[in-house]
This record gives C-alpha cells, structure tokens and sequence, in this order.
C-alpha cells in the first residue's frame, strides 16, 4: 500500500496558505487540524503544536492504528516542501494518547521519532498542570536542508507501513474484506520518489 491520497488542505478545501490551519485529509476523510503558529516575521520559523483528530467515527477509527504520526510526519513534509520561506519547524508536543501506555513511553516514543527527521535540540519536560500528572512535552527543531529531508521523508514511510499493516489486521481480526474499507484503500503512489525538491508555498 503506497501514499496517495493523504493530502492537505485549507479552510473548506481551499489550498493551504502559511499561517493559517491545515486539514489533514485521508481520502475523503477530514482526518484532523494542524495549526502551525509563526515564529518569526517573514514566516520563516513555525511552530507545530497543536493537532486536533476530527471527531466523527472514521476519524477515531485511523487514529486508533496510530494515524497520528502518519499526520504529524505528513503536514511537516508538506510545509518543508510548499512553504519556501520556512528554514526552521519547531515542535511541540504534548497531545494524550489514549491506549498509549505511560507518560514516559509516549515521550520517549516522540523523542525517537523526532531524532529519526534529523530534529535537534529535544527537550522533553513534564506538564504542570495536575491533571495532566504523569505526562510530558517533547520540544525539539528541525532544520530544513536535503539530508533532514531525506529522513523525513523515509521515517514518513516507515510510519506508513506500521499503519498499513495496522490496518491489514484490523481487517482480518474483524473479518471485513478489503472491499469494506475501501476509504482506507485508496492508495497509489502520490510521488514518483522519495524527497522531492520545494515548490512555492
């Protein structure tokens, strides 16, 4: 199963412009909203922070198999690779999984992905609030330049296949055929390769 229609978007479809939310689509799924928060004038820094799953069943249903990371990895190449201004994505993470385990699994979990894109500077610290006791925010930055690229690209790969095989055995535990999930089957490749150059944002 290869990538193909994970896409983005603006607000009611419309493309992405910098500082404004992004729509992650999987297919026709509106699988979530990320809102990259500029950093700096001229928008060549941002932040992304803050990623909100759509609620609906089919949502929960992608999240479930950890289509979170899948959407993280992709809304980062896609700014690396249509924001031309952008040189630096700060990150800052911090959303409770549930089912994930412990604090500290999730955090280190997070730190590892984030060292596979080349990030640097990671800094994992507790949340103070007491609600939220046990859990913990992973910072980090990642520098835009051919090499992290090249990771980004390959650990957004990499993460697709876990899902995708998450996916093939939810299936087959549950006995659908692969007609029943065909809106999570919609997938031809979406580039010819790996790591492709930038286009204007």
């Amino acid at each position: 199963m290869n990538l193909d229609t994970l896409r983005f978007s603006g607000r009611d479809g419309a493309p992405c412009v910098p500082g404004e939310p992004i729509c992650v689509h999987f297919g026709e799924i509106l699988a979530g909203t990320v809102d990259p928060v500029p950093l700096s004038l001229g928008g060549t820094r941002i932040l992304l922070a803050h990623y909100n799953p759509s609620t609906d069943e089919a949502s929960r249903r992608l999240h479930k198999l950890n289509f979170g990371r899948v959407s993280l990895l992709g809304v980062t190449v896609h700014i690396a690779e249509h924001y031309s201004n952008v040189t630096t994505i700060s990150f800052l993470l911090n959303r409770e999984i549930e089912g994930y385990g412990g604090g500290v699994r999730l955090a280190g979990s997070r730190s590892a992905l984030l060292q596979s894109i080349g990030a640097e500077n990671i800094v994992i610290t507790p949340r103070p609030e007491p609600e939220h006791a046990g859990q913990f925010v992973v910072a980090a930055s990642w520098q835009y330049n051919q090499q992290n690229l090249a990771s980004l690209n390959a650990a957004l790969a990499a993460e697709w296949k876990i899902f995708s095989d998450r996916m093939a055995h939810a299936d087959s535990a549950s006995g659908r055929t692969p007609r029943a999930n065909a809106w999570l089957r919609r997938f031809l490749q979406r580039r010819g390769r790996l790591g492709g150059g930038r286009k204007p944002g």
